[in-house]
């Protein structure tokens, strides 16, 4: 945990595009990266904007990076 946020989290409705699995959202210094936990592609942010919720929005808002 940094100051008491989580490092990962479970970013509900975004698949992988090749296994279907939900991805997980990656907390770093200045950025969050999106990637499968199962077959580790990496996802932009970009891709899934219009299906972030309210929680991920939330967590997302604690890390100092450039909005989408």
């Amino acid at each position: 945990m940094v100051f008491g946020r989580k490092r990962t989290w479970e970013a509900r409705g975004m698949e992988c595009a090749s296994c279907g699995l939900d991805l997980t959202a990656y907390r770093g210094c200045r950025e969050v990266t999106l990637r499968c936990p199962a077959c580790g592609k990496d996802y932009d942010l970009k891709e899934f904007s219009d299906r972030m919720d309210e929680d991920f929005e939330e967590e997302m808002g604690f890390v100092p990076m450039d909005r989408i």
